[in-house]
């Protein structure tokens, strides 16, 4: 599964119709909770290389953009340090002024000189924020948006991953493509 592609999409639906994976209205970082050790900058390709994703440092993070679609998503993308996990804080670049910029939080690591990228488990986190009563608003489709400030939406997030069940078992990879000169 091409998982940074599948989570932009998901992310960009979600927004405009309100079905998909959890979105949170606040960012899971301050900015000391920015990392710096995932070398995110530069192309990075799937499996079978049907996904380029382009990503250049801009700000205190990066954007990214997949230049092998036909109408490339622009998306800001920031590295956040939660103990010794780092998880991207996802969130669109291309909203109109009546959308709502929602962050979007994945698992990733670096292995060896791949790239590894895995989505929270939405329907075990949906129950987490149900059992929990989060701070959320729930959608008639039941797409969830939280709605806690950064500060606590960190410790939930936290407590969260620490779970076996709380991430899905599909974990995206992705090689760096190299630089032509």
């Amino acid at each position: 599964m091409k998982i940074i592609s599948l989570v932009v999409a998901l992310a960009a639906v979600a927004l405009m119709t309100g079905c998909g994976p959890t979105l949170a209205l606040h960012p899971l970082y301050t900015d000391k909770d920015l990392a710096t050790d995932v070398p995110l900058e530069g192309k990075w390709a799937d499996a079978d290389a049907e996904e380029v994703w382009t990503i250049r440092k801009s700000g205190d993070g990066f954007e990214g953009a997949s230049p092998s679609t036909s109408d490339p998503e622009k998306v800001g993308i920031h590295v956040v340090r939660l103990g010794e996990l780092r998880f991207l804080d996802i969130t669109s670049k291309d909203t109109t002024s009546l959308d709502i910029q929602g962050h979007l939080f994945v698992k990733v690591w670096m292995e060896g000189e791949g790239l590894r990228v895995q989505a929270l488990d939405s329907d075990w986190f949906k129950q987490k924020i149900r059992e929990a009563s989060f701070p959320h608003l729930e959608m008639e489709d039941e797409q969830m948006i939280l709605t806690a400030p950064t500060l606590e939406l960190r410790k939930f997030v936290t407590l969260c991953a620490s779970e076996p069940k709380a991430f899905d078992s599909d974990v995206g990879k992705f090689h760096r493509v190299p630089s032509t000169p």
